[in-house]
């Protein structure tokens, strides 16, 4: 016999939530914990074309980025700089990027190149 054998009825502890409630708990901890999804986005000529050259996944303290073709992976301090780095690697071209978010976020955090 071991010592949870040897417990009474009375002495096993409940769950503090039903199924449905911790379930609910455990999608609220990962939607609040999520990473935003984002783009980086080519702007071609004065707005005359655009191509999405990569999306990315921003953290509270640094941002994964993958180009859609999938030969290049990025671990920048944030978006802002991932679209920085996609600007200057392009910009030989006159090309422009911009930072698309794919989450809906304020107004006022919404950054663009």
């Amino acid at each position: 016999m071991n010592e949870l054998d040897e417990r009474s009825p009375d002495t096993v502890t409940r769950p503090l939530w039903t199924k449905e409630e911790f379930t609910n708990l455990l999608h609220l901890i990962a939607k609040e914990q999520a990473p935003r999804l984002f783009a980086i986005v080519e702007e071609y000529g004065e707005q005359e074309d655009g191509r999405v050259a990569a999306y990315g996944l921003a953290y509270p303290d640094h941002a994964d980025v993958n180009s859609v073709e999938g030969d290049f992976h990025l671990v920048s301090q944030s978006p802002e700089r991932a679209r920085q780095l996609f600007e200057i690697s392009a910009g030989s071209r006159g090309v422009r990027t911009h930072l698309v978010w794919l989450t809906s976020a304020p107004k006022d955090t919404e950054e663009e190149g």
